[in-house]
């Protein structure tokens, strides 16, 4: 039998790091307007780092109780799903700012996003990917009832 520790970490991690993940989101977006790119690329930082921890997370625990009936696997596959395309956009967003990077990325970020709303779209998709974030982890908090307790 599995114990309930990836569970509590990724009830944690999908609880809290979903408004973070918010919030800094927010703090891009108010750089981005002050014209700061100090703070753009601080909070853009941040926002990658925020969206790694929770998709690996997601992805330790999906693995981690593959054959455990308690963990529904849809629900385990999709936090997998949304934090992994929160951490890529982001990671994409990151990318197109160094120039060894830039080119490749350009062409990707034309093709997936047109026009002058790509931003908008970038950011619409951080928005999802941190509440579906939180979604799943009260998922996970919610599967915690399922498991005995090993004290």
């Amino acid at each position: 039998m599995k114990d309930k520790r990836w569970a509590k970490i990724s009830a944690f991690v999908g609880i809290l790091g979903g408004p973070l993940a918010i919030f800094f989101a927010l703090v891009l977006l108010a750089a981005g307007i002050g014209a700061s790119r100090d703070g753009a690329m601080m909070a853009l930082a941040l926002l990658v780092t925020t969206f790694g921890i929770i998709f690996f997370v997601a992805l330790k625990s999906a693995h981690y109780y593959k054959e455990d009936e308690r963990v529904n696997q849809v629900g385990a596959n999709l936090f997998v799903a949304s934090s992994g395309v929160g951490f890529v956009v982001t990671l994409l967003l990151a990318l197109v700012n160094i120039p060894m990077f830039s080119g490749l990325v350009d062409w990707i970020m034309d093709a997936l996003f047109d026009g002058s709303e790509g931003f908008e779209r970038v950011l619409g998709l951080m928005f999802l990917s941190s509440i579906l974030s939180v979604v799943w982890g009260i998922y996970y908090a919610l599967c915690l009832r399922k498991f005995k307790d090993s004290n």
